[in-house]
């Protein structure tokens, strides 16, 4: 099982794993004892969480391994680090992801016996550090018509000025070229490229900051603030459901992939049938997001179903975050093929044109914010399902879980 932590020899590629590597990996065990020091001292880890991280792990490793060999173009390998750090604060909920990473790289199972997950060990850890932060912020707990909803319809409506002013900018100036074998072209492309990254998310910004300012100031105004959540969930369930549909069905997504090519997977099942070629695949995934969207609408006025869209918003920005971190080791260490289904990805955003970098970085924010939005709703509804008694078992479950 740990065959593939073999030292590479000077010509070795294949089944080994370089110096640097070793040494990254190493880094990865220190960092994972100073965070289970960290969480100790700072009572992340009573008897109560202790008895959930195991179970936690396991879920994270089952499902996660189910997604692998699947091959999904998600992950859904964080619910169980979502969970622990919901309930028991940061420091429990990235040690929890650390662990899970490094556990399942030595099982014999879809995505372990190799270097994949532990690789990725970091990013996990970074997962249950913001899901213990927007705990910290209430997005579990908050009431449909609380004023402090605001911030959260600011922070989305930020995300997507700045996704827009992004793709406004790849339309207009384009994106410089990362592939380039010229140091100097590279250098000026790289620069290019940050500017142009830091303008999209300067823009960003300044939408969130002033919208929160005026749009979105709801102190004294519950009605108002019960009435814009409610809108944003709409939207944001339409938008996420054009995505993943797209993702599974669309001409270059998941389905287009199972060709029947490889005869151990699904026994040579060809699904391709099921991919649906544009502009009518574009269309039905407008029509199914719209009709979603009135159902959310009609669903979230009700009651505080509404309190769903922080939670989207927290799962949306970790899954940025998390695809920021992971593209470079994504690139860097696998050459963007890490065997999961999210390689059909990173192959279509190659034959796009783009360098291996801007592929898996593409590929992450395809994938992630969208696996980890699953992942923060699916705690939300484990969350919903458990009495208070246990929530408040444990050490963060009164303040940021308890109603």
């Amino acid at each position: 099982m740990l065959d593939w932590l073999t030292i590479c020899a000077p010509d070795q590629t294949e089944g080994c794993v370089q110096s640097v590597q070793l040494i990254y990996l190493v880094a990865v065990l220190i960092g994972t004892v100073l965070f289970a020091v960290v969480a100790r001292r700072s009572r992340d880890l009573p008897t109560a969480t202790l008895t959930l991280m195991p179970v936690a792990i396991a879920i994270n490793v089952a499902v996660g391994s189910i997604a692998y060999a699947l091959r999904l173009p998600i992950y859904l390998d964080s619910i169980g680090t979502v969970l622990v750090g919901v309930v028991a604060g940061p420091w429990a909920g990235a040690l929890t992801g650390l662990l899970s990473n490094l556990i399942w790289s030595i099982l014999p199972i879809p995505g372990g016996a190799g270097p994949t997950a532990a690789f990725f060990a970091p990013v996990a850890g970074v997962i249950g550090l913001m899901a213990g932060f927007w705990a910290n912020r209430g997005v579990f707990r908050l009431r449909a018509d609380d004023a402090r909803v605001g911030g959260f319809l600011a922070l989305a409506t930020g995300i997507a000025a700045a996704a827009i002013a992004f793709f406004v900018i790849q339309l207009t100036i384009g994106i410089p070229d990362l592939g380039v074998e010229d140091p100097d072209q590279l250098l000026a492309n790289q620069t290019q490229f940050v500017v142009l990254a830091l303008i999209a998310v300067a823009i960003g910004v300044a939408v969130a900051y002033f919208s929160g300012r005026t749009t979105y100031q709801l102190e004294g105004q519950p009605e108002r603030a019960r009435r814009y959540l409610v809108a944003a969930s709409a939207i944001a369930a339409a938008t996420f459901t054009f995505l993943f549909f797209r993702l599974l069905f669309g001409p270059a997504g998941y389905f287009a992939g199972i060709d029947g090519s490889d005869p151990e997977f699904l026994g040579g099942a060809n699904l391709s049938s099921l991919a649906i070629a544009d502009p009518a695949g574009t269309l039905v995934a407008a029509a199914l997001a719209v009709l979603v969207g009135l159902l959310v609408a009609r669903w979230a006025s009700r009651g505080e179903h509404a309190r769903l869209f922080p939670v989207w918003v927290g799962g949306l920005t970790t899954g940025l975050v998390a695809a920021a971190i992971s593209a470079p080791i994504s690139a860097g260490v696998f050459g963007g093929v890490t065997g999961g289904g999210t390689d059909a990805l990173v192959a279509l955003f190659r034959n796009l044109g783009l360098n291996v970098f801007q592929s898996a970085f593409a590929q992450g924010l395809t994938s992630d914010p969208l696996d980890k939005t699953i992942s923060y709703t699916v705690v939300f509804l484990i969350l919903g399902a458990l009495p208070i008694t246990m929530r408040t078992m444990f050490s963060r479950g009164e303040s940021t879980v308890a109603e």
